[in-house]
């Protein structure tokens, strides 16, 4: 079960969308030894008000009232409900199919409420969880069978070659939604002469932008409504750089999507130093991190990166061959199938 992906899988075949947000949903249904089924939750009709103002009381936190009921009808007939939407508030009722979800980060305050979907009796009638990070990993074990299992990157779509349309200017890349810093990114655009595209949602935009600073919104949602992912790819490609600026969260995972896709483009990355992913620039050789709230800091990798084109491809190269050997999708879906199946053998 993905709502998210729900009308997306024809553009994810046309290579319109990338392929590291079926969550290993692909992997799943090629497995020849059980049949798959995606549920849709586009068939359960509510009124618009009932729909909002359960989502906002019993349903808060969780996919939805849609996709809890549809996840409870398949619930009776199925062995295992995968749910790449996290954790599910009716997982306490399933009389047969055991659940497994991913998770990104336990909430700071857990709910006390038994129908939220983080709720301790829902969070112990799951049969497994699939857990973005290792502090996830630590956090959910009391509840059922995790396991930490690094994400993958489209490495068709984001594949690392130039676009044949080069710039006017040397420019840096930015983009995102969540957890984002860009005060200080645009503070720090104010102390070099480098462009730097900012591709964020209107209410994170700082009041004054220098004038080496463009600002695209993504205010809709979903965000390629604002750009297209050929875009999206191709300013990748051409750019020197791509810019991670995040607030200072250290159990946050913000800022994943990017860093996959900046290596899978063979870009290096300057990224701030917050959060648990395990996947560090500067450890690894294919950027650098920056404190919290350094605009001088930022302010200086940027700099330093626009004149150091060799730097820049040494690093580019290092971390291609980290998403390669470590990010790609095979890798990704025969972890999830191993999982899949010890929970159904049990």
């Amino acid at each position: 079960m993905h709502p998210y992906l729900e009308g997306r899988y024809d553009e994810i075949n046309k290579g319109l969308y990338p392929k590291h947000h079926l969550w290993g949903v692909d992997a799943i249904s090629n497995v020849d030894t059980w049949q798959t089924e995606k549920i849709n939750t586009q068939n359960i009709n509510l009124p618009a008000i009932l729909e909002h103002l359960l989502n906002r009381t019993f349903f808060r936190g969780s996919p939805g009232v849609k996709a809890e009921l549809a996840a409870w009808r398949k619930g009776t007939s199925c062995d295992l409900i995968y749910s790449v939407c996290g954790p599910l508030a009716f997982a306490r009722f399933f009389k047969k199919a055991r659940l497994v979800s991913w998770v990104f980060r336990k909430p700071n305050n857990l709910p006390t409420s038994n129908y939220s979907n983080y709720g301790r009796k829902n969070l112990n009638s799951h049969s497994g969880f699939l857990c973005l990070t290792p502090n996830a990993e630590r956090a959910f074990s009391e509840h059922g069978k995790s396991k930490f299992l690094p994400w993958c990157v489209d490495l068709e779509l984001f594949d690392g070659l130039p676009s044949r349309q080069k710039p006017r200017n040397p420019f840096f890349l930015a983009s995102g939604k969540t957890s984002r810093d860009y005060d200080t990114l645009v503070n720090a655009a104010k102390q070099t002469d480098v462009e730097i595209r900012i591709i964020g949602p209107q209410n994170q935009r700082p009041a004054l932008l220098p004038s080496n600073v463009s600002w695209i919104n993504t205010s809709d949602d979903p965000p390629d409504k604002a750009i297209d992912y050929a875009t999206l790819r191709k300013w990748y490609a051409q750019c020197i750089g791509v810019c991670i600026p995040l607030i200072d969260d250290p159990n946050d995972t913000s800022g994943y999507t990017n860093l996959l896709e900046a290596i899978a483009m063979a870009k290096p990355v300057i990224m701030t130093g917050t959060g648990c992913l395990h996947l560090n620039p500067q450890k690894k050789n294919f950027g650098f991190t920056v404190e919290p709230r350094n605009a001088s800091g930022w302010a200086s990798k940027i700099n330093l990166l626009a004149q150091s084109p060799e730097l820049v491809q040494k690093m580019g190269k290092t971390g291609r061959i980290i998403a390669e050997n470590e990010f790609n999708s095979t890798r990704f879906g025969n972890d999830i199938v191993k999982f899949v199946w010890k929970i159904l053998e049990k």
